[in-house]
């Protein structure tokens, strides 16, 4: 009798899974723990299959065990993971020696993380890995070049949220923002990485008092809890103190500070964003090998900073942006003597220059900083190779838009910059304020721009349109202002998405010939919008409409399209009591819900 409620048990299990296979995760939710067990699978049916193999084998028919199968509470996964793991390792094995050390980098993540590309740019850098080519690239084209093939050609990596959308025919290469591994994929990359000591998760405390650690040149937490347990660091420091390179604090957000690896004197990475410090930690300062730092605090940065002479990657978020009133966070003058700096990210704090000529020649990427219009001048002669450069300015009630523009003049000097970000932290409107668009400059070779508060006249956007390499343009909280905004013929060749969000605009209207790329609009808080057109060329193309006039959806479902064409439409409302979304594919002469 047994046999057969398992056997029914595991049959059910099987065929809804198998149902499910092509659903989404929220309709999974509707079907108990059958739904959440095929959702655990991720759509994979040799998982599907190996599960409910494992399902018919069980031994135990009571609810609360397929409740425990169903949380991943026991061993049913790991057994599927180990089982499928010989099935995909000659996979891996098979791999080129290139990609195998990125590949192997990604199962560091968490499961069900959507793994920034920049971050494992970032982290690959300090590792001194790079992809050797007749033609010699830059660390980012090789990344791009492995992911790319990883994904495309091996159909390992899973790209995901992309910046700019598809076009007719194909996925644009470099379009996007994050990718994960399927979670076995993961089991195959982390077990491979441990055998051979390139790195080890350790989720629970007995993990730490196991053999496995020993000698690991990474550890990476899944539960950040664990550094506070006495026994679990005395443990791991025993084992490989002397051998640890990275040490990375993977879990889920912690508030409250605990000590974060100073004792590893060999340390290269540290990466503890996830961990919430009350003061930038002095003991970090004696880890003077460290390549790659990442924390999250509120407290002040020590001058003596510069000690961590090797430092390549430096990320300081804040815990919260609360800031006093008159007392501005300023980052050391000392940073400007740490060399080796390629990537600086620290967010609300303020960066002056030195008066020395010193300069950092290395640095690609300065985000999040703040800066006033006059000290704009000065930093942007000394990062002469910046690539990506995000800026917040915050304006005095005495500063007007003839400081502004010659914010832009200084930024239009650097040369190799491509991604560039600014923002007005507290915007002054001023109606009726005109200038010459020709005082208005940018750098020829920006590939993305991202502008907002500036509150310009939409008359200016003929500069911006002019850039023969822009693909991505967001405008933002009165980046430009006024009822009509007309793009006038053979402008933004290239822009393939446009974001519109908090603004006045009544009209878009661009002229024949411009935009003939664009891929993407999205309007977002645009609630005077009421005329759109679509002037793009590519037959295949997204409009979202989030909370606008509901007179630009009328307008959208009228959009008069090439032969061909066709639009797909969204647009979402929260103004109602319950909010609404609305999709449909507007085609050439018709619309279909």
């Amino acid at each position: 009798m047994k046999k057969k409620v398992r056997n029914y048990y595991a049959r059910r299990c099987l065929v809804k899974m198998v149902a499910l296979f092509n659903l989404t995760s929220q309709n999974c939710q509707n079907f108990g723990n059958f739904g959440k067990i095929a959702k655990n699978c991720e759509g994979l049916p040799l998982m599907i299959v190996t599960v409910a193999d494992i399902l018919s084998k069980a031994q135990n028919a009571d609810p609360k065990y397929w409740d425990d199968v169903a949380e991943m509470r026991n061993s049913v996964f790991t057994d599927a993971y180990n089982e499928i793991s010989k099935v995909l390792f000659p996979s891996y094995d098979y791999l080129p020696q290139y990609l195998k050390m990125p590949f192997l980098y990604m199962g560091v993540f968490p499961p069900d993380y959507d793994i920034p590309l920049s971050k494992i740019m970032n982290m690959l850098a300090t590792e001194d890995w790079f992809h050797n080519t007749k033609k010699k690239r830059s660390l980012e084209d090789s990344v791009w070049q492995c992911l790319d093939e990883l994904c495309k050609n091996k159909n390992l990596v899973l790209f995901n949220q992309r910046s700019i959308s598809r076009t007719t025919w194909m996925i644009v290469n470099r379009k996007f923002k994050t990718c994960r591994l399927h979670s076995s994929w993961r089991h195959v990359c982390r077990g491979e990485a441990r055998k051979n000591k390139f790195y080890h998760v350790l989720k629970k405390l007995v993990e730490g008092l196991e053999d496995d650690v020993k000698g690991q040149r990474c550890l990476c937490l899944e539960n950040n809890l664990l550094f506070g347990i006495k026994e679990f660091c005395n443990s791991v420091r025993l084992n490989c103190a002397s051998s640890t390179r990275s040490l990375l604090f993977f879990g889920p957000y912690h508030q409250y500070p605990i000590p974060v690896g100073d004792d590893f004197k060999l340390l290269g990475k540290l990466d503890a964003l996830n961990l919430r410090l009350y003061t930038f930690p002095i003991e970090i300062l004696t880890l003077v090998l460290l390549k790659y730092l990442a924390l999250t605090c509120n407290g002040e940065l020590p001058a003596t900073i510069s000690k961590l002479f090797n430092l390549r990657v430096l990320i300081i978020h804040p815990h919260n942006s609360i800031r006093i009133c008159r007392a501005p966070s300023y980052i050391p003058i000392q940073i400007w003597d740490m060399q080796e700096l390629e990537h600086i990210e620290i967010l609300g704090k303020s960066l002056v220059a030195p008066s020395h000529s010193t300069s950092l020649e290395k640095l690609s990427a300065l985000i999040g900083v703040n800066a006033s219009i006059y000290t704009v001048l000065d930093l942007s002669k000394k990062v002469p190779c910046i690539r990506k450069l995000g800026v917040q300015i915050e304006l005095t009630p005495y500063d007007d838009h003839d400081d502004l523009i010659s914010y832009f003049g200084c930024v239009s000097t650097l040369e190799s910059l491509k991604i560039l970000k600014c923002s007005i932290i507290n915007p002054v409107v001023k109606y009726g304020y005109a200038f010459p668009s020709s005082l208005l400059t940018f750098p020829s070779v920006l590939k993305k721009l991202h502008l907002s508060g500036m509150c310009f006249s939409w008359e200016h956007m003929d500069v911006i349109g002019s850039l023969p390499f822009l693909e991505v343009l967001k405008l933002r909280a009165y980046a430009f202002r006024g009822p009509k905004w007309e793009a006038r013929e053979g402008s933004f060749m290239k822009v393939k998405f446009l974001l519109v969000k908090d603004s006045d605009l009544v009209q878009w209207k661009p002229k024949f010939g411009s935009f003939p790329d664009l891929v993407c609009l999205s309007m977002k808080h645009c609630y005077k919008l009421e005329e759109i057109h679509w002037p793009s060329k590519i037959s295949f193309g997204v409009i979202e409409l989030r909370n606008c006039n509901p007179v630009a959806l009328t307008c959208a479902k009228q959009l008069q399209l090439g032969r061909y064409a066709s639009v797909d439409v969204t647009a979402t409302s929260s103004f109602d009591e319950k909010p609404i979304a609305i999709k449909f594919t507007r085609c050439c002469g018709c619309s279909c819900c």
